[in-house]
């Protein structure tokens, strides 16, 4: 799909559609500390001040005054795999991903930035206006994918050095990382974005399989039994992701290729 297609998909789901719900769900705290005052009965337990409580002994809690602007970074982890798909390539799928996020944050008039994470320095952008999101969709669309690693110590180094924000981290996730630091700076919403295809590979056949990152050859027969070892293995380092994921705080959620991305996207993020 060409980018204009995407991004006038995009604008016509965000900016019109009344139903599925909502992408304006995007929402961060939006709060800058005031001062702090003791705790009163109805406060919110979660912005209580133990450190303050424990000199004064008594319950202090921290009082906010309302940003409605909020600092929005999309983060896109790029890596081969993404140039990958049986109904479409998954960096097409991250695209309209972009869109929709990229969309939802100008409308809401917050100070949005988008970065691709790959080997070496990121590559950021700033969403002020949609022709800013065609861009970054042209932009991803246009990158050589192949010969390419994720560099998610990039991604932390740069995450743990910003204002707290409410951050979107997007990619395929097939790589273990330990996200808790930059879980507990920023408010962490983790899209995955997969193929269904190469989540249970039943081609039942003799393949030639090249690796995207080193152009490496091995030949594989697919069949039932390979493929369900392949999936159980899969299945179980998944498991250890969105256990990591629920113990740090970070809102998870899996946009397969042949999904409607605006749809999905809204229930993660309900």
């Amino acid at each position: 799909m060409l980018a204009q297609e995407i991004l006038l998909r995009a604008k016509k789901n965000v900016f019109t559609n009344k139903s599925a719900g909502e992408l304006s769900k995007i929402r961060g705290e939006g709060l800058d500390f005031c001062e702090i005052r003791p705790y009163e009965a109805g406060d919110d337990v979660r912005k209580i001040n133990f450190s303050a409580s424990a000199k004064t002994g008594d319950l202090q809690t921290n009082v906010f005054n309302e940003n409605k602007q909020i600092n929005v970074l999309i983060c896109v982890v790029l890596s081969s795999s993404l140039h990958f798909g049986s109904q479409r390539l998954k960096s097409d799928t991250i695209a309209e991903i972009i869109a929709l996020l990229g969309c939802s944050s100008i409308k809401q008039q917050n100070k949005t930035q988008l970065l691709f994470f790959t080997n070496g320095e990121p590559k950021l952008f700033h969403l002020n206006n949609t022709g800013d999101v065609l861009r970054v969709i042209e932009a991803i669309q246009s990158w050589d994918l192949l010969n390419i690693q994720s560099d998610l110590k990039t991604l932390d180094d740069y995450l743990l050095q910003q204002r707290k924000s409410l951050s979107f981290i997007v990619g395929d996730f097939y790589q273990m990382h330990d996200y808790s630091l930059m879980a507990h700076k920023h408010q962490i919403n983790a899209i995955i974005v997969r193929d269904k295809l190469e989540e249970l590979p039943l081609f039942a056949s003799e393949l030639d399989l090249v690796s995207t990152e080193n152009g490496r050859t091995i030949e594989a027969n697919m069949g039932k039994k390979l493929a369900s070892k392949y999936q159980t293995k899969l299945l179980s380092q998944d498991d250890q992701l969105l256990s990591h994921f629920s113990k740090h705080g970070v809102n998870v959620g899996k946009i397969y290729t042949d999904d409607n991305a605006f749809i999905k996207l809204s229930q993660i993020l309900r």
